[in-house]
C-alpha cells in the first residue's frame, strides 16, 4: 500500500506534538510570571524588612551584646555584604558616664557564612564618632563587658572587628585623694 502525501497532513501526530508545544509553552509563561512574581514579592519583603525591622533587632542585639543603651539611626544603605546606619549614639547611664555620639555606624558581614554556618561574624566602623569615656573608681577605662550570643539563639553573632574612623576621645582620668 502507497500512502499518498495527503495522508501525512491528516496524521493525528502532527497535531499531538503541536498541542504540547502550545501546551509546554503557555505552562511556561504561566510558571515564569508566577517566578517573576514570587522575585518581587521577596525583594519587596526583603526592602520592608530592612527598612522597618532591622535597626530595631540590631539595636535589641547591640544593647544585650555592650549590656548598655544604644540607639541605633536608620537604615541608610543596605548591601548583601553590610549594612549602614546613619547617626547613633550610646548615651551616658546613671552608673556609667561614658557616651558616645557617632554620624554613620557601618557593619559588615559574610553573607555565606550566615547562610551556611548560621555564624554571623560582624565587622563594625564608627564613623566620626564623638567618644568620652571617664576613669572609673577601680581605675579601669572601660567597664562594658561584651557578652556573646546566647546559646538559644537560633545564630550565633560575634563581634569580630570594632573600627572607628576620624575618633574624637575624651579621657577624663579619676581625681586622686592625696599627695602621691
Amino acid at each position: 500500500m502507497i500512502k499518498s502525501p495527503n495522508q501525512d497532513c491528516h496524521s493525528p501526530y502532527p497535531n499531538r506534538k503541536r498541542m504540547w508545544l502550545l501546551v509546554l509553552s503557555r505552562g511556561s509563561i504561566a510558571l515564569g510570571g508566577l517566578l517573576l512574581l514570587g522575585v518581587i514579592v521577596g525583594i519587596w519583603r526583603l526592602w520592608t524588612f530592612v527598612q522597618t525591622q532591622l535597626t530595631p533587632l540590631a539595636q535589641q542585639s547591640l544593647t544585650t551584646t555592650l549590656n548598655r543603651p544604644v540607639n541605633l539611626g536608620k537604615v541608610t544603605q543596605f548591601s548583601l555584604t553590610g549594612v549602614q546606619f546613619g547617626a547613633s549614639a550610646i548615651p551616658a547611664t546613671s552608673t556609667d558616664p561614658d557616651r558616645a555620639t557617632v554620624e554613620s555606624v557601618e557593619v559588615g558581614f559574610d553573607l555565606p557564612q550566615l547562610i551556611f554556618n548560621r555564624h554571623l561574624k560582624l565587622d563594625v566602623t564608627l564613623v566620626n564618632p564623638d567618644i568620652y569615656i571617664e576613669q572609673d573608681n577601680q581605675g579601669r577605662w572601660v567597664s562594658t563587658t561584651i557578652a556573646s550570643s546566647g546559646e538559644g539563639s537560633p545564630i550565633k553573632t560575634d563581634l569580630d572587628n570594632l573600627r572607628f574612623r576620624n575618633a574624637k576621645l575624651a579621657l577624663m582620668p579619676q581625681k586622686r585623694v592625696g599627695g602621691d
